[in-house]
């Protein structure tokens, strides 16, 4: 004999699950629209990669007789541009999320606008453009996907920023393998950034930073459209108690200088800037940067830069490059699974381990063999493991560390180290495998890798699932202090 739920019952579970699929279908779009502007500027990455394209006056950067210079000039110029990009993105953070991501946007539709027009000078500064856009969208899309996803999978959103970026490098990737016309890649992504500026401006603004200015009612609005629930639902009660509340306006000055006032941030920042900078530095960059370069360097022809190739040198090494790009998007697809699944520090300590190793690899493969398949799969290695753990892992533990109050400024803050050691890597690498030669290259990213990954092993905490006032008492050893504060922020939600 079977008993029938009650019609109320039934009633309230059947709207609980509609609840959550609207509450993971927008925040899913959410995420996706954030990074977006990610997307764009892995596009950019890989457009400087490329060498079997067509030259600057009619195509591709790269694929002049001085190509590799002018390749690397690019990088640079970019990279070094995201210092400058760093600090305006602090402003645009003032003006509010949505705002902020609408410029990022714009700034890429000025970058492929003046890259259709060709010359020089346009391409200089649409490189410059790409690094404003590029700084901006790494500050800003780790910041509002911790802030408009629920605790339970905000690393897994947060982990998303390095999905878009390698996907836009692997479309480029596709792009110069099926040799499509440069003008039809550069329309396809002005038109992407064109679109994403318009549909943001139907998007809700994040809600911690609604309440943040005073705008309660406009928060929970928010709030319960992302969650998918009414604005009244009493499952947003918690959240909403742990929102940031309207304060005095602080310099930037004063915001740094509150933000290494505690100990405890000052040890968050310190290793979250050495994991964020350490991993941003240690190769992969530079490697997925001149990808085709490599390949070509790997088989001993490293002059065979020129926009033609009717002797097929070049189908191989693009082909290779594509297969890097896939690795690493595949890889970078399943770290959203595995940063909550696995945790932040396992992530990091097996992905750093595998990295290092594969380019240790790698290195004895173009040494031994001259390269082909077998340094093929060294680096496609090193890239995969990369990408599922040492790339992400570092950005979910530093929206871990830090609440929101000054989450936002530590972001920026290693933001900025991390654009001028992409510049230094972008630089170095290459000028390292031209005058040492490639395997001494690999050997020194290897090195970087794994003295990175002993580091994270014996420094660096879980942050999964923690507070930050747990995160703190564990890097200061304290054992006595964090229940008492998750008993009282306990009995507050209780109380309300």
């Amino acid at each position: 004999m079977s008993v029938k739920p009650k019609p109320a019952v039934a009633a309230r579970g059947a709207s609980a699950v509609q609840s959550r699929v609207r509450a993971c279908a927008r925040q899913s779009l959410m995420v996706m629209l954030i990074n977006i502007p990610t997307i764009s500027f892995g596009l950019a990455m890989g457009w400087v990669s490329l060498i079997s394209g067509e030259s600057v006056d009619g195509g591709t950067e790269g694929a002049s007789d001085n190509g590799d210079v002018q390749a690397v000039a690019a990088a640079a110029v970019t990279f070094t541009s995201s210092l400058v990009g760093v600090p305006l993105s602090a402003r645009l953070i003032a003006a509010g999320r949505k705002t902020a991501v609408i410029s990022t946007s714009a700034m890429f539709v000025v970058c492929w606008s003046l890259k259709l027009c060709g010359g020089k000078w346009p391409v200089v500064v649409a490189r410059a453009c790409a690094g404003l856009g590029g700084a901006a969208a790494w500050t800003f899309a780790p910041l509002l996907a911790r802030e408009m996803c629920p605790e339970r999978v905000s690393g897994a959103a947060v982990s998303a920023l390095v999905l878009a970026n390698n996907l836009g490098v692997l479309l480029m990737y596709i792009a110069a393998y099926l040799r499509v016309p440069h003008e039809t890649v550069l329309w396809s992504c002005l038109l992407l950034s064109l679109a994403h500026g318009v549909l943001y401006i139907f998007m809700p603004e994040s809600p911690q930073y609604l309440a943040s200015q005073g705008h309660t009612e406009k928060a929970r609005e928010a709030l319960a459209w992302l969650r998918g629930v009414d604005r009244d639902a009493p499952e947003l009660k918690a959240e909403l108690t742990n929102f940031p509340t309207e304060g005095k306006p602080v310099s930037p000055f004063r915001h740094i200088k509150n933000l290494f006032s505690d100990a405890g941030r000052r040890r968050a920042f310190t290793l979250s800037c050495i994991m964020v900078v350490g991993q941003e530095t240690c190769g992969v960059l530079a490697l997925m940067q001149f990808a085709e370069r490599v390949f070509v360097l790997a088989r001993g022809h490293g002059d065979a830069v020129a926009p033609s190739d009717p002797s097929g040198v070049l189908s191989e090494p693009a082909r290779h490059a594509v297969w890097l790009g896939c690795a690493q998007l595949v890889a970078s697809a399943l770290a959203l699974y595995l940063v909550e699944r696995v945790g932040r520090k396992l992530l990091m300590i097996w992905g750093g381990m595998v990295t290092g190793v594969s380019l240790a690899l790698a290195a004895v493969a173009v040494q031994v063999a001259a390269g082909g398949p077998w340094a093929a799969a060294a680096l496609g290695s090193a890239v995969f493991a990369d990408s599922a753990g040492l790339q992400p892992a570092p950005y979910a533990m530093l929206a871990d560390m830090f609440d929101y109050e000054y989450r936002g400024c530590a972001v920026l803050l290693i933001s900025a180290l991390a654009s001028l050691g992409n510049a230094v890597e972008v630089v170095l690498f290459p000028l390292v495998a031209v005058q040492a030669g490639l395997p001494v290259a690999l050997t020194l990213s290897a090195t970087l890798t794994l003295s990175l990954t002993v580091y994270a092993m014996w420094r660096v905490p879980e942050t999964r699932g923690r507070t930050t006032a747990e995160i703190y008492d564990k890097l200061l050893k304290r054992r006595d202090v964090y229940p008492s504060v998750v008993s009282f922020r306990q009995s507050v939600i209780t109380k309300l």
